[in-house]
Formats: structure tokens, sequence, C-alpha cells
């Protein structure tokens, strides 16, 4: 056996490993808190951990909306917080999306209107993302009109 073969090998069994320790947390009652505690860690190691764990096992984001829709501001992070939206976006409850994206932008600027648009864009959460292009269109800052008009013109067809 090759050296390949035996590294790969080696990641397939950490896989299937990991995959058994996550099955035993999701069945852990404080399983929201550990996740939680991971987001906000300073650890790029942990946050990485949880987001990935919500990715696979998407029961608990509804419970940490504010925490992944805080993290799509964060360029490192944002695709991770956006896969893990995705995979409960079913499960999201419109108004309670919609609370929480408007308060994140209420002193919002330019680039987190961009940020947390281009997110529900890629969540399919179009009555949220209406709101958003509604607000930005009420907004004084002339680029966060523009980020506004932007979305308008990209999803229109998709708004309700």
């Amino acid at each position: 056996m090759s050296s390949a073969d035996e590294k790969w090998e080696s990641l397939v069994a950490v896989e299937m490993e990991a995959a058994r320790i996550r099955a035993e947390i999701n069945r852990l009652p404080m399983r929201n808190e550990l996740i939680e505690r991971g987001i906000e860690s300073p650890s790029p190691w942990e946050r990485s951990t949880a987001l990935t764990f919500l990715r696979l096992l998407p029961g608990d984001v509804p419970g940490l909306l504010e925490l992944l829709v805080d993290l799509c501001l964060s360029a490192g992070w944002a695709q991770s917080a956006k896969e893990a939206l995705w995979s409960a976006r079913c499960d999201i409850e419109v108004p309670v999306l919609s609370d929480v994206v408007l308060r994140e932008l209420s002193d919002g600027d330019a680039e987190d209107y961009l940020m947390l648009a281009d997110m529900l864009a890629y969540i399919e959460a179009w009555p949220t993302l209406g709101e958003v292009i509604s607000q930005a269109g009420r907004s004084r800052d002339a680029e966060i009109r523009e980020v506004g008009a932007q979305f308008l013109r990209s999803y229109e067809g998709l708004l309700p």
C-alpha cells in the first residue's frame, strides 16, 4: 500500500470518527450551549467546528440566528455562516429573520447592507430581502440606497 493510500485511509477514518462524535453531540441536551460557545470562541478551529456542525445538523440554527446573522458581517466567516443558515432555511421563521436582520442594519453601513442582502439572496429569504431593499431605499446614505437598488434589479422577479 502506498503512502498516499495510507493517508487517504487515515483521512477516511478520521471523518468516520468525526461523524460518530457529531451524532453523539447531537443527542446531548446541552448541544445548543456547546455550539453557541463554539461560535463565540476566539479559536478559529472551535468556530469552524461549530459552523460545520450546524451545516450538517441544522436543528439548532433557528435558535442561534442572531449569532449567525452577525457572523455574516465578517468577511472571514460569512460563507460558513451562510451555509449553516442555508441548511435550515425552511425552519427559520420569516418574521424572526426579518427582525434580526433589520435590527442588525439599524446602524449599518453600505457594506453591512451588501453582506446581509447577499446572505438573504443566498438562502432565498425573499420576503426579508424585500424588506431590506425597502429599508435601503429610505436611507439617507446614497451608497446604501445603491445597494438596495442593485439587489432590486438583480432579484426583482423573486421578491414578494
